[in-house]
């Protein structure tokens, strides 16, 4: 596996268009006034951004201009980098299934209740 320097941008040229970019698109929106954008509606929006896709708008700014996975969520519970490798391996629990009357019931343990069923694949 490959180390990756966090600190060091993948696509410096990339990361200088995002930056103007967002410069710009920050600086007309300034320009306006609207009764819609006010801070309050931007806290609104973040809360709204941070409860669907567990990433404050900051991390997905820097998932953006470095390429790599950042959240700091994950980054406070487990102690580790800010922004990682993007990781597409999902290890699922094994599921057992049994027939009760009328479906199919499905456990994370092998017969829960000790009836001794036959497992469905």
């Amino acid at each position: 596996m490959r180390k990756f320097d966090v600190n060091r941008p993948r696509r410096p040229g990339k990361v200088l268009r995002s930056a103007i970019l967002a410069a710009v698109l920050s600086g007309s929106l300034a320009a306006c006034e609207s009764a819609l954008l006010t801070p309050a509606t931007a806290l609104m929006a973040s809360g709204a951004v941070v409860i669907n896709t567990d990433k404050t708008p900051g991390d997905h700014l820097a998932s953006y201009m470095t390429g790599l996975d950042c959240d700091t969520i994950r980054a406070s519970q487990d102690n580790g980098p800010h922004c990682r490798p993007h990781h597409q391996e999902v290890i699922e629990p094994p599921v057992y299934c049994y027939r009760t009357l009328g479906n199919v019931d499905c456990f994370r343990s092998p017969d829960p209740y000790g009836y001794n069923q036959r497992e469905i694949n």
